[in-house]
């Protein structure tokens, strides 16, 4: 398995403090079953400002302490980027790292309880630029908890969701677990992952979450969102995923349907 969101990487944002405690993320997913992490810090001048330079030479030196530990997990940089209206530029600079350092794949962050201007417009001019938008746990984000189409419409658009294991699980509340139930029935959710934070409270486990998944989308689809479709987006391709609510499959993009009807 893969986990896609994870803040595995030591001291750099409200994730994993020490080095210490970062090895023992990785030993816990290992034993989970996942053979590949993503190092998704916080990428926000307003607290957390990591960039790739910094992101990269943070996941070498994690690297060599898990070889010296014979962890064989594999650390891929990445960040959770946080929303803001210069995003082309900042991922051609360098200031907004994306997924495995593809040049493409951007796991982007709203704020959990601040409504942000003009999203869906925002989203298609960062698919024209020729990204691919991976939205952070849409299920917690109050903007898109109030009215389910404005979610629907960035999918449609072209946008994939990453739903959070502990959303899933409760650990966020009933309103974040139902809705989390109502976007995989629907087909709006595309990837599940720990978003670790902690040993404890955020852990860095999959598993329990797709068990729970199951009923609502099938064995094939739940473990999907942990391994072929984060793995295409880390190497930059685009993943065949499920229907929303019933339509056709989504696996061409956005982009080359709209050129092609045009």
């Amino acid at each position: 398995m893969i986990d896609l969101h994870t803040h595995i990487l030591p001291g750099v944002d409200d994730g994993a403090d020490t080095e210490d405690e970062a090895v023992e993320f990785a030993r816990m997913a290992l034993e989970d079953g996942v053979r590949a992490v993503v190092a998704t810090p916080h990428c926000n001048e307003g607290s957390y400002f990591n960039q790739l330079s910094d992101v990269k030479a943070g996941v070498t030196r994690l690297r060599e302490r898990l070889t010296r530990e014979a962890l064989d997990l594999e650390i891929v940089p990445g960040a959770e980027v946080h929303l803001c209206p210069d995003l082309v530029d900042r991922v051609r600079d360098g200031r907004a790292p994306t997924l495995g350092d593809n040049g493409k794949t951007l796991l982007l962050e709203l704020s959990l309880t601040q409504y942000p201007v003009e999203l869906e417009n925002l989203v298609f001019q960062l698919k024209l630029a020729g990204l691919e938008i991976v939205l952070a746990h849409p299920e917690r984000i109050r903007y898109l908890q109030e009215d389910r189409k404005r979610y629907e419409d960035l999918v449609r658009i072209g946008a994939y969701g990453q739903i959070t294991t502990g959303s899933i699980l409760g650990t966020f509340g009933r309103r974040a677990r139902e809705y989390s139930e109502e976007l995989l029935r629907k087909g709006l959710v595309h990837v599940v992952a720990s978003d670790a934070h902690s040993l404890r409270g955020r852990p860095p486990v999959l598993t329990p979450a797709i068990k729970r998944m199951v009923p609502w989308v099938g064995e094939q689809r739940a473990r999907s969102m942990a391994e072929g479709i984060p793995r295409a987006l880390l190497a930059g391709t685009t993943p065949e995923v499920p229907p929303v609510d019933g339509g056709p499959p989504r696996h061409k993009s956005f982009l080359s349907r709209f050129f092609r009807n045009g």
